[in-house]
């Protein structure tokens, strides 16, 4: 009876393995191979951080001249109490980093991770997208941020978007921002291999220009339209805009979508803590080095302010700029980078702070439509510097 039972099971499983790869087969949706075996076939339910290594990638190079961290005199003389500790722990935590006054405060690493190990940046990519559109609009490369889409790429002429809409994630497209879904628009741009031919799956289904509505797509957008109007790679133009003003210590890689393709742009940029940092300095000074202005004020003051939208429930809109997280708190006010499974990069100017986390795991609560672990980093950091 029981081997009957086994034979049965192992037919019914069979057949539900056959079915799947017919349909993969007759829908076309091929990603589905690259997913699962780079998922449930190595025991997951889902993405990690450590996922560039799956990919063909995109090189952002390193200068020369390179920028080295000061060590503040504080450094090794704070710690994290055992309950921060264990809350780093639980989450997974791969790295976080406390600079204050552009000297590192504190820094550790946990599960084998290093100063310079990398790890995907996931949504943190947007805000550096954010970051070369100005830079395209200093260059000369873009006119306004209120030219139609379709004027720099003919897939999306006649949409009425504007580069605006996607820099504030309120353009109407109908993409489906989930990443534990395997029909997801992220689902088929993560594991695919062309992502200008998933966007032709997609079209505007709601109202543009009103309401904030994250979904990667308009990122990815973006990342199209600086293709187009610069004539490089986002790794390139990243490179000549990023990497090398800041004086990043390590190469990074950006994730593409085929050997010689394009980047991910809403994602999978991949790099480590201190380089993160950087970054994230540039935008503590507003993009300014050595006097050298690599976006309009205009252009870093809109970045980090709230967009003049709504929410989904009709409140004003309290937590976006272009391609940035903001938080008007009275006590601690910071604009940051965010990504998948908490990765972060806090801004905070008015205390010359500059907070990096990342790791695998974030909680799903939010408060105040923000993630709760983001008030427990915050917490942690100027506790260390005797901030209240």
């Amino acid at each position: 009876m029981i081997i009957k039972w086994l034979k049965r099971i192992g037919l019914v499983i069979l057949g539900v393995i056959v079915l799947g790869l017919g349909y993969i087969v007759l829908t076309g949706d091929h990603y589905w191979f690259f997913m699962l075996k780079h998922t449930v076939f190595e025991g997951r339910m889902g993405p990690t951080i450590d996922e560039y290594v799956n990919y063909e990638n995109g090189v952002v190079e390193a200068p020369n001249d390179v920028f080295e961290w000061p060590i503040a005199g504080s450094y090794g003389e704070v710690s994290l109490s055992e309950e921060d500790e264990a809350y780093h722990e639980s989450l997974e935590s791969s790295a976080f980093l406390v600079i204050h006054k552009d000297s590192i405060v504190y820094e550790k690493y946990w599960n084998g991770y290093t100063d310079s190990s990398k790890t995907n940046s996931w949504s943190m990519a947007k805000s550096i997208v954010s970051h070369l559109i100005g830079c395209a609009i200093q260059d000369g490369y873009i006119r306004s941020i209120d030219d139609s889409i379709g004027t720099y790429v003919d897939q999306f002429k006649g949409d009425g978007v504007t580069i605006r809409d996607l820099l504030t994630m309120s353009a109407g497209y109908n993409f489906y921002e989930s990443y534990g879904d395997p029909f997801t628009y992220t689902a088929r741009t993560l594991y695919g291999d062309n992502l200008r031919e998933v966007h032709e799956m997609y079209e505007l289904t709601d109202e543009t220009g009103t309401t904030f509505n994250y979904k990667s797509g308009n990122t990815q957008i973006l990342g199209f339209i600086l293709k187009e109007a610069t004539g490089k790679s986002l790794s390139e133009y990243a490179t000549e805009k990023v990497w090398k003003p800041i004086g990043a210590k390590h190469d990074a890689l950006w994730g593409l979508d085929r050997k010689g393709g394009e980047e991910r742009a809403y994602c999978c940029f991949n790099t480590n803590a201190r380089d993160y940092a950087k970054f994230g300095k540039l935008y503590k000074d507003s993009c300014i080095i050595d006097g050298d202005t690599l976006v309009p004020l205009w252009y870093y003051n809109e970045a980090i302010s709230l967009a003049p939208l709504k929410l989904k429930s009709g409140e004003p809109n309290d937590r976006y700029g272009f391609q940035w997280w903001i938080h008007q708190d009275s006590a601690v006010p910071c604009f940051y980078a965010h990504g998948l499974n908490g990765q972060y990069i806090f801004i905070l100017p008015e205390h010359d702070m500059i907070i990096v986390r990342l790791g695998q795991h974030e909680p799903k609560e939010r408060k105040k439509g923000q993630p709760v672990d983001k008030y427990a980093y915050i917490r942690m950091a100027m506790d260390m510097v005797g901030l209240e």
